[in-house]
Parts: structure tokens; C-alpha cells; sequence
């Protein structure tokens, strides 16, 4: 289809002015990206991490935050990956599929469709996968992840993902939904931890396991850049020199919080790391309400999928926020890296709920 440049309209975090952005239209191109530093500077972070195969065959993972953008007068929110500093901008085909907009490469220009034409959009093994699936159809969640195992078809363990739709509205303190769980069979991968801790702690902490730890040194150290690592833990009585890095960690979902059971005593550490590691998994709403959290590997048996899968979601369900109005849970539906979505029944939560408050 060839490529040529486009505007791309993208509202800064906080609301305000749009900000117009040269992008390259590239069909070939699945998620639209956006480098570091105009994510930065727009107040955007990564809210979940998502696996790529690039030009050259290798697979590589990288950040994908929710973006809201503009394109010929239309607003909605898109995926967006992040890539590096000075990368160049893409418009990739969910972004178009979601205009319900195609590349006229001849004219330079970007034509409205019918919905379904943007189909075309998506590669052949995507479009065969796709087949298996009736889009219309709510399934039971033993039968989405048969699906999601039969459509698998990239070269690598994708990642598979529940998002949901919520009826909370996150700006109110009340409505916010955080919590963690270790899930029973853990994510498929080992964690980089973290620990800010000093004294008996930090020994603690080093017997433990730890990938880094350290107090005042390693403060400065996050403080300066520094966040080669996933999980961060913290005893309390580090939480004052800590409190400082909110900046840093806050954004990437990084902070030790106690709610999120990462602030703990010094003799809980080992406790906290071996979870850390074995699959303790953080679930939160994001600006538009949605949770997106992993829950294992499409290599796992469909047994440990649906066990993962069912204590994730029997978290989130307990963890509705006391302010919560209305209809919690609107849409539920488990993906991989590379397939389509599969829609579940939502009343497969109310029932779960239920279940809970007998």
C-alpha cells in the first residue's frame, strides 16, 4: 500500500491543547508508536508491556500506553506503543481500524470505509486465526482460552491478557481499583526485584534473593534514571527517604505502596520477594477505566490458564472500590500478543461476586 506522513492530533494526559504530530501511515504496522520522549512529554506512561517481531526477525518487547487522538475532526483512544528517542512516529492499523479510515497511498490521503473492509488491514495468519472466532459471541471462559491456544500462531510464548471494561470513574478517590495477587502458576517469567532497605533488611533481603538492594545509595541511584527492574520493595522504615521517588516510580506503577503488599517488614521480606518472582501480578484502572493485566503464557496448559485466569478475576471482583455505582464490570476479554480478542459473558463476575458475599 506504500507509506506517506499524516497529522496525528494527540491530547496531553491532562487535557488541553492537542498536539500535532508528523506520523508515518503504515499498514504494515499493527500498533501505531510514538517515541519516549513525545510520551513523556505529553504525561503518558506504559500501562502494560506487549511482544514485537521487527524488520529483522527479532522479537522484542516494549511499553503501550492508551493515547487519546484526533484525526479530521474525530477524537478516540488508541494503543500506542513507545519506542525510542528520536523513532519515528507511526499511524498503524488498530488506529486506522478504529477511524474506520484507509492509506489512498496514490493521493496521499487517508479515505473513510465500511468497518469491515479494515479487516484487509490485518496480516493472513491474523485473518486465519480470526476465522475461528464468532465476534458476536460471549463465551464461557474454559472455551476462550481453547480459542485463544487454537489461534495462537506467532513464533514466540505470547503473553496472554484480560482486560476489562469498568463502570468506575477513577477520578474519584472511591472509585479507583488497585490491588495484587501471585497467581497460582505464576507469569512464565522471573521478575528483576528491587528492595530499598538498610540494616537488617538489607541482609534479609540479600539471603532472600534480591536482584538489587541497597538504601540511601540506591535512592539516589533510582533517583538518577536508574530502573532496570519490575517489582520494588521497601521495609517502612525506608518509606521516608523513599516518599521522594514518587515522581519517578509513581507514573510506571512502580512505587512500593502497602496496598499493593510492597511495603512490608523486614522479616516479611523473603515472603514478599519469592512472590515477587514466582508471579505477584498488580491490577489497577487506567485513565479510561480499563484494567489490562497478564496472566500467564500461551504455552501453559489450559488448565493453569484457567486457574490464573479465575483467581485474577475473583481479586478484581473483591477488590470492587467501596464507591463503585452502578454495573461494575461492562466487558471482559482475553487476548494474546498476536490474536484477537475473545469476548466473555460479564455475568460470569456478578456470579463470582455473589459467590463471595454468601
Amino acid at each position: 500500500m506504500g507509506t506517506f506522513e499524516h497529522t496525528l492530533e494527540i491530547e496531553p494526559a491532562q487535557g488541553g491543547a492537542f498536539l500535532a504530530v508528523e506520523a508515518l501511515v503504515d499498514t504494515g504496522a499493527t500498533f501505531s508508536r510514538l517515541p519516549a520522549d513525545i510520551v513523556e512529554r505529553l504525561g503518558y506512561v506504559a500501562t502494560r508491556r506487549k511482544s514485537f517481531v521487527i524488520g529483522d526477525g527479532r522479537t522484542v518487547e516494549m511499553g503501550v500506553c492508551d493515547v487519546k487522538v484526533r484525526m479530521d475532526g474525530e477524537t478516540t483512544t488508541t494503543p500506542v506503543m513507545i519506542g525510542d528517542v528520536n523513532t519515528q512516529p507511526l499511524i498503524g492499523a488498530v488506529t486506522l481500524e478504529q477511524f474506520l479510515v484507509a492509506p489512498d497511498s496514490v493521493n496521499q490521503k487517508l479515505i473513510k470505509v465500511e468497518g469491515l473492509l479494515m479487516m484487509a488491514l490485518h496480516g493472513k495468519k491474523y485473518m486465519a486465526a480470526a476465522e475461528k472466532l464468532e465476534p458476536e459471541k460471549n463465551y464461557e471462559p474454559r472455551a476462550a482460552i481453547a480459542l485463544l491456544k487454537q489461534m495462537s500462531y506467532a513464533q514466540f510464548d505470547e503473553t496472554v491478557e484480560l482486560h476489562i471494561r469498568t463502570g468506575l470513574d477513577s477520578r474519584h478517590a472511591e472509585q479507583q481499583l488497585r490491588g495484587t495477587i501471585v497467581l497460582p502458576h505464576g507469569l512464565g517469567k522471573s521478575q528483576r526485584v528491587l528492595v530499598f532497605a538498610e540494616g537488617e533488611g538489607l541482609r534479609i533481603a540479600e539471603e532472600a534473593g534480591a536482584d538489587e538492594v541497597g538504601g540511601d545509595a540506591l535512592v539516589k541511584k533510582v533517583e538518577g534514571g536508574y530502573l532496570d527492574f519490575q517489582v520494588a520493595l521497601a521495609t517502612k522504615e525506608m518509606m521516608g527517604k523513599v516518599g521522594r521517588l514518587g515522581r519517578v516510580l509513581g507514573p510506571r506503577g512502580l512505587m512500593p505502596n502497602p496496598r499493593t503488599n510492597t511495603v512490608v517488614e523486614a522479616e516479611d521480606l523473603p515472603r514478599a520477594i519469592r512472590d515477587a518472582k514466582q508471579g505477584r501480578v498488580e491490577f489497577r484502572t487506567d485513565r479510561t477505566n480499563l484494567v489490562h493485566v497478564p496472566f500467564g503464557k500461551i504455552s501453559f496448559s489450559e488448565e493453569a490458564l484457567y486457574e490464573n485466569f479465575s483467581a485474577l478475576l475473583e481479586a478484581i471482583v473483591r477488590g470492587r472500590p467501596s464507591g463503585a455505582k452502578g454495573q461494575y464490570i461492562h466487558s471482559i476479554t482475553v487476548t494474546t500478543t498476536m490474536s484477537p480478542g475473545v469476548r466473555l459473558d460479564p455475568q460470569i463476575a456478578a456470579e463470582m461476586g455473589s459467590a463471595a458475599n454468601a
